[in-house]
């Protein structure tokens, strides 16, 4: 079972806020597997990047977290997708693909 919505905001918003950083400067999406995700997709590197996921209860409130920080101004993928029910962010550097 996976956090609510008001968890995972509260999570990204502490580790955004101890990351730095503008919102523009963040990128948020779901997927099914967050991690692969990361390191397949956005080229993320562990250890000298900056991000994190969380399970949510749906992917309707996976899209909803990533919706919230959209808004915001981060860059990211809000939409609900099948069974992308894990939401994740990341700090944008030089070598990670949006």
């Amino acid at each position: 079972m996976g956090k609510s919505k008001s968890e995972i905001l509260n999570d990204f918003q502490e580790f955004m806020a101890k990351h730095g950083g503008k919102y523009k400067e963040w990128y948020v999406g779901t997927a099914e597997d967050a991690k692969t995700q990361l390191f397949n997709v956005h080229k993320f590197k562990n250890g000298a990047d900056k991000g994190l996921f969380r399970a949510a209860d749906s992917e309707i409130q996976a899209a909803g977290v990533a919706e919230f920080f959209t808004n915001l101004g981060a860059r990211g993928d809000d939409s609900v997708k099948r069974n992308a029910d894990q939401v994740y962010a990341y700090k944008i550097a030089p070598h990670t693909k949006q």
